[in-house]
């Protein structure tokens, strides 16, 4: 689930998959004013998306150590209604965050905090009602705040799972505009909560649904990607004067993640999400 403030407009979806039958279903909605916010900070603040049939938020506790998530969503003629209450466990003395500055370009700032943490809660989807687990399930976090250049583009990664030693693995990847991103990125694997950082991210893909291979230069972590399904959107305004070319395949992910010390971990099909994404606005 998203919500985003381009600030023109704001847009919220909220999807799920089904791995067992293998279906997909969304809900989406965009609104103007009042009826969205962006916390200005993950401590003590909230975000929240409000349209007819369709409320979102997100309430950052991070200073106690959680965040709490509230779905409402009504159901229409071709989707069903979800309803829910999650909780997200960010114990910073537990679990480190990746947090990050980086210059998007010389003159423009990019940051982001992503965390891989334990969820627990309950949904209900339509009828069924889907029990989360704090031992069993985990939650992405992904917040970020940007100013794109007109032009612009990334590539990201990230999914999350067990190892054979029950340690919870995480990682995440991204190729953008940053030009030094050797040094400047938000690369990182996360293992039994600690972060190791990468380096330079470099993905290699034809069609976003087939096969994707990526690695960090550093050679720490390689992996191929197998997709699964997407949600996807285009959108051309003004012959490409406007333009989003949005591509967010979600599947399985193997490889293997070595340490400094040369330990090597093996990840084997964990699910999670990939973009593609190209704008100019």
């Amino acid at each position: 689930m998203v919500i985003f403030d381009a600030k023109m407009v704001g847009v919220s979806f909220f999807y799920a998959y089904d791995r067992l039958k293998n279906t997909r279903f969304e809900h989406e909605r965009q609104t103007r004013g009042k009826s969205i916010n962006v916390a200005h900070q993950p401590y003590n603040d909230a975000c929240r998306f409000e349209a007819k049939g369709y409320r979102l938020r997100f309430e950052n506790k991070l200073e106690r150590g959680f965040h709490q998530i509230a779905i409402d969503i009504e159901s229409d003629r071709e989707r069903p209604a979800v309803k829910g209450e999650i909780t997200i466990h960010e114990d910073l003395d537990v679990y480190e965050p990746l947090v990050q500055v980086s210059p998007i370009t010389p003159t423009r700032p990019f940051y982001t905090h992503k965390a891989a943490v334990p969820v627990s809660g309950s949904i209900m989807v339509g009828s069924q009602k889907i029990v989360l687990e704090r031992n069993e399930c985990v939650a992405l976090i992904d917040e970020q705040k940007t100013y794109y250049p007109y032009f612009s583009f990334w590539k990201w990664a990230t999914a999350a799972g067990y190892g054979n030693d029950g340690k919870l693995f995480a990682f995440n990847l991204c190729q953008n505009m940053i030009a030094g991103d050797e040094d400047y990125n938000e690369n990182c694997l996360w293992m039994d909560g600690k972060i190791h950082y990468l380096k330079a991210a470099r993905f290699d893909f034809g069609d976003v649904m087939q096969p994707w291979k990526m690695k960090t230069t550093d050679g720490k972590l390689e992996l191929s990607f197998i997709p699964l399904g997407e949600r996807a959107q285009k959108m051309n305004i003004a012959g490409g004067l406007i333009l989003s070319d949005f591509h967010q395949p979600f599947g399985l992910y193997s490889g293997r993640f070595t340490e400094n010390s040369g330990i090597s971990h093996p990840i084997k099909d964990f699910f999670g999400l990939a973009e593609h994404h190209i704008t100019r606005y």
